[in-house]
Parts: structure tokens; sequence; C-alpha cells
């Protein structure tokens, strides 16, 4: 079975860069003798056939040509912003129904979690890790390109941006436990800044012990219909009612506290918009 390789490599790198310096490319910063984007590219060669880079903008591609051997380059999808339109702009050119995304600020990945990663794809839409505090790693993901794809076009009319949204719109997602699988958490760790090369990383604490495997009965079809039940538990129901009673519960009752917290961001209550801020601060606050 085919499988696309996407390295998600469109955003500014804005932390990365020192005041009084040239602007650096974060994915052209080399880690122990090779840039970054070529360490995720090796990398993907494990897993899949086909290796796509989203670079945000063309010029990128050029510069990029010159440091990997073969890949196909997109841009981002016009009207929509961020890593979701750089995943939707590469399922576009992806001839294979499973898919698996990465950063490229995450050098220190290994092969053996993305292939736990794919294995899931014969039951769900897509997965992700997760830690046990409850934080999910939602720009690692492995996807099923049709069910992905729905669901993107879908987030992309309704102006939605961030990456939870995705796992939240998939009617099955599987969460993979990185500590139960004895996975390093330094395989999930972004280089933000320079200083966090080689910094090491560490489990934070939480109650989660296990995988979480959220299954819903929609379909992607079902979500531009009138009200469904179906939809309830989802992100979906969560903003054509304004209330995320439903998809809040499911999410604590599974232990993924990142999620209900986006779903409480989402409220039409001003108080419930801002304990999901809160949880998210405390929770991000959490690693080091």
């Amino acid at each position: 079975m085919g499988i696309c390789g996407i390295i998600l490599s469109g955003g500014m790198s804005r932390r990365f860069q020192r005041p009084g310096e040239p602007w650096v490319d974060k994915a052209l910063y080399p880690i122990k003798g090779k840039p970054m984007i070529r360490i995720i590219y090796e990398l993907l060669l494990n897993v899949s056939d086909i290796i796509i880079v989203s670079t945000g903008i063309p010029e990128r591609a050029e510069i990029y040509r010159g440091v990997l051997d073969d890949a196909i380059y997109v841009k981002d999808v016009e009207g929509f912003v961020g890593p979701l339109s750089g995943l939707l702009a590469s399922l576009g050119v992806c001839p294979h129904e499973h898919a698996i995304a990465i950063p490229v600020d995450m050098p220190y990945i290994g092969a053996d979690l993305l292939r736990e990663l794919l294995a899931r794809l014969s039951t769900h839409d897509a997965s992700s890790p997760i830690l046990p505090n409850g934080l999910v790693e939602t720009a690692i993901v492995a996807m099923r390109s049709s069910v992905v794809k729905g669901v993107l076009e879908i987030l992309k009319r309704y102006g939605r941006a961030k990456l939870a949204d995705l796992h939240r719109g998939v009617p099955k997602i599987y969460l993979l436990n990185m500590k139960k699988h004895d996975f390093d958490p330094m395989m999930i760790a972004n280089i933000n800044r320079r200083e966090d090369i080689d910094k090491g990383a560490k489990y934070p604490e939480g109650p989660l012990d296990g995988d979480v495997d959220i299954s819903r009965s929609y379909s992607i079809s079902d979500v531009d219909s009138p009200l469904d039940e179906r939809l309830r538990g989802s992100l979906w129901w969560t903003l054509k009612t304004g209330d995320p009673y439903d998809e809040v519960r499911l999410y604590l009752s599974k232990g993924v506290y990142m999620f209900a917290a986006y779903a409480l961001e989402d409220s039409n209550n001003i108080f419930e918009r801002y304990v999901g801020r809160m949880l998210l601060e405390s929770m991000f606050s959490g690693l080091t």
C-alpha cells in the first residue's frame, strides 16, 4: 500500500530568529550536520514512497530542491491559512489513501512511532500521539486522505485554522499514548528556538495511562445536513449549536483534556471560553 509522507514547512520561524541577525530558515538549520528538513525527509522515506513538502510560499521550493533528492512541492491553498492549508494542498496531490504529516522542526522523531500511527488507519480516520496530561501532538498526524480532505474542505468554509479542529472533526480518531508505548518524549519535541536543540524532554504529569479511541458514528456527508444527532460529541455539533457540553464530556471521559479545552473555547458562554483558555495555558506550561 502506498503512503504519502508530508513535511509541513510553511511557517515563518519567528521564535527561531535572533535580534540583529539575518533571517534564518529553520528548515535549513543543521542538526548534527544535516538540515532539519533533510532529517525529516530521510525519516519519511522509511514509511512512505512519495514525499510532499508544504512550503507555504512557492519561492521556498527552489531552495529546498537543492537539499532534498526528490519531492513534490505545494503552496498554501488560497483562502486558507496555517498548517491546515498545507495539509489540504498536500492531500490534493497525494495519490494514496494513507498519508502521514510531520512538521519540519521535529528532527528527533523516529520511524517506529510513525509506523504505529499508520497502523491505526486500518480502523480509524486519523491518529496522533498523546501525552499523559491529555495533550495531543496534533502536528503529527497519520490520516486517511479521502476523509481528512473532506474535513479540511469543510473547515476551510468555516474559516477554522487550528490543527486540533481536524481531530475534533474526523469521525474516528486514535490517540497513541507515547509513555505507554515507551517512546522517548524527545521524539515529539519542537525546535521552536535554537536553545531547544538537544535540550531534552520529559513526560508531563498526568493520569492518562492508555491509548484513546474516539469513534463517532457520523460520516463527513452528515456535516452539511440539518443538525444530526450523530454529530453530538464532535466539533460540528459544538459549532452548530454553540454548546460544547457533549464534546467536552466525551473528551473529559477519555482524558483528552486538550480537546475539551478547545471545545470550551468554542462555547457561546464567555465564562466557559475563559475556562478553556485557562486549561490550555495550564497544560502547555507543564511542558519542559
